[in-house]
């Protein structure tokens, strides 16, 4: 009895549910307060990113306040709303203040700089992740056309640094405003680089229909547990896109030959189940056989 008693006080067991992953499109983070307070509010639920485009405009601040339109595409800034400049100035106050209080390696948000010392990463990012978004970040402006109005302003930048961090990361989704919401600049931005934007399944097929659906519910508790809530209701209005990319045909992802990756890294990744470890995620020696947005999808749906 004694021995079993010993036993009983040493054994600790710990359990930790896998937290989900989302890019925030800089333009739900910025446009509007609720979206600054639902990417607050969400830090403590799961694991955020956020991209070069969303620091810059943080650091241009006086520039946007000055001009709040100049932040969107020419051809979206008829349709802003009339609160758009003070919608974003109060955005850029909250995030000021948090950047002034908070110690950013600590502010619960995940971001990838130039290089690893200037990054912020969670326990079991990619260890090749800079590399692996630089990659897809310049394959993917590299579809844009240069003398494009859009392609010259930070709203277009933002999300197409939301799109390439996601598909970098691998099993991570963005969170973004819906496609029809006067500020979101997403259906504009994936039609200007030629990627491929559909809604989610529905009720036309009951098996994929259930799946969004089951989607949608989980997300819905998350915004909840996390006291979002009455920002919906205020009139946030939410989506979130998956990225799917399956390579260049001469190099697709689903039939990629296992001797570009070092068998033992392979091993451990699979047996990390913090890794997230994804054999869709594009690496290096595939990114570099052609581009990997040639047939790529984005799936989205609204919560």
């Amino acid at each position: 009895m004694f021995e079993r008693a010993v036993l009983d006080q040493e054994l600790e067991v710990s359990l930790r549910a896998r937290r989900s992953a989302f890019v925030i499109d800089p333009l739900l983070a910025l446009s509007t307060p609720l979206g600054a307070r639902l990417t607050g509010r969400l830090s403590a639920a799961a694991d955020l990113w956020v991209t070069r485009t969303f620091w810059q405009v943080i650091d241009s601040s006086d520039y946007y306040r000055r001009d709040p339109p100049a932040l969107w595409p020419e051809a979206l800034r008829a349709g802003l709303p009339e609160s758009i400049g003070e919608d974003l100035h109060r955005a850029l106050s909250l995030w000021e203040t948090t950047r002034l209080r908070t110690d950013l390696t600590h502010c619960r948000l995940h971001w990838v700089s130039d290089n690893l010392g200037e990054s912020v990463f969670p326990d079991g990012a990619p260890p090749d992740l800079i590399e692996r978004y630089e990659a897809l970040h310049q394959s993917l402006t590299a579809r844009a056309d240069p003398g494009d109005d859009a392609t010259g302003t930070a709203g277009f930048y933002g999300t197409i640094d939301s799109l390439a961090l996601a598909a970098a990361l691998g099993n991570a989704s963005l969170l973004t405003l819906a496609p029809d919401a006067p500020t979101s600049c997403l259906g504009l931005a994936c039609a200007q680089v030629g990627l491929g934007l559909e809604p989610a399944p529905d009720g036309e097929d009951a098996e994929l229909g259930a799946l969004a659906t089951l989607e949608r519910q989980r997300l819905r508790e998350m915004i909840v547990a996390a006291g979002c809530t009455p920002l919906l209701w205020g009139g946030l209005r939410l989506a979130v896109v998956h990225p799917l990319l399956c390579g260049d045909p001469g190099g697709r992802l689903e039939h990629f030959d296992t001797h570009l990756m070092d068998p033992v890294s392979i091993d451990s990744a699979l047996e990390d189940d913090d890794s997230g470890f994804d054999l869709l995620a594009p690496c290096p020696a595939v990114l570099a056989a052609g581009d990997p947005w040639r047939s790529a999808r984005h799936f989205w749906q609204r919560i």
